[in-house]
């Protein structure tokens, strides 16, 4: 069983599926290893055992994989929390982006200007392209490419995610420093270097090198709102499940740790995201 981090508060706090944002005091998977984060494939039971976690997150993973297989996740979940631990689900809002949609579709009808057109261009494609994309990147990689974008709407859909005009990247703190990037002399262990390399060749191998966005996990395999996630955390066993703000949450020490905080302000990481806990029965 991997090494479970505890937090100076005395706290064991599990990321799933960090991708770049995680705190070195929490534990943190992700399918490539890294330094701090133990390589999984969130397929498969979660390799801790049961009732050890005070709290688990995950960030815009769920929305990835099958409702099946997303269900699955979330039972695993519930099992290595602790009674009474919380459960912190972030995802795409469909209902958000819907909204937003019709709102686009209305003014464009109305105002038939290029601006409400471009803003409603995005907004067709940010309900669509990554459900139904076949080449990585999709629609969304094509208006960014030929700048048909609104700058604001970009920044605000995108949050930190936004890559600027000439396409310089947003890096996290180095609190939440990018595992992924992580230079691999630092790996302190010669086990972890082989293991994330063993894992990138078979990332290759299994997804035609990342081309195929179906194969490689990009496309959203599923998308919720606020009624079928809090339904599906009560299915699988929840308890309390409700929905938050970004900068409310249940699990200990949130101030601290906020990890759907943005690096530039008192604001979402993500904006277009929608936040359900759920609590482990005691």
């Amino acid at each position: 069983m991997p090494k479970i981090q505890i937090t100076p508060e005395g706290k064991a706090c599990l990321n799933v599926g960090c991708g770049g944002a995680y705190f070195s005091e929490w534990t943190n998977c992700d399918l490539l290893p890294g330094r701090q984060v133990v390589g999984h494939d969130l397929r498969e039971p979660l390799p801790w055992g049961a009732a050890v976690f005070d709290a688990v997150y995950s960030s815009h993973v769920l929305e990835h994989l099958p409702p099946a297989e997303g269900r699955e996740l979330l039972a695993e979940q519930l099992r290595v929390l602790k009674p009474g631990g919380v459960c912190r689900v972030v995802v795409p809002d469909l209902e958000g982006i819907c909204r937003l949609y019709l709102q686009h579709l209305e003014t464009a009808c109305e105002a038939r200007d290029e601006d409400s057109l471009r803003r409603y261009r995005w907004a067709v494609v940010e309900l669509l392209d990554q459900m139904v994309r076949e080449e990585t990147g999709g629609e969304l990689r094509q208006l960014l490419n030929r700048g048909d974008v609104d700058e604001a709407q970009a920044r605000e859909r995108f949050g930190d995610a936004y890559r600027g005009p000439k396409g310089e990247p947003v890096t996290l703190e180095s609190s939440r420093a990018d595992a992924k990037d992580a230079p691999m002399e630092l790996e302190a262990d010669f086990g972890a270097k082989m293991a994330r390399r063993w894992a990138k060749w078979k990332l290759k191998l299994t997804t035609g090198d990342g081309r195929d966005p179906r194969r490689s996990g990009e496309v959203h395999r599923w998308m919720y709102d606020r009624l079928s996630l809090t339904r599906l955390l009560e299915e699988v066993g929840f308890e309390c499940c409700a929905v938050k703000r970004f900068d409310e949450s249940a699990i200990p020490d949130w101030d601290k740790y906020n990890l759907d905080l943005s690096r530039h302000g008192n604001f979402p990481r993500k904006p277009d995201s929608l936040y359900v806990e759920g609590r482990k029965p005691a």
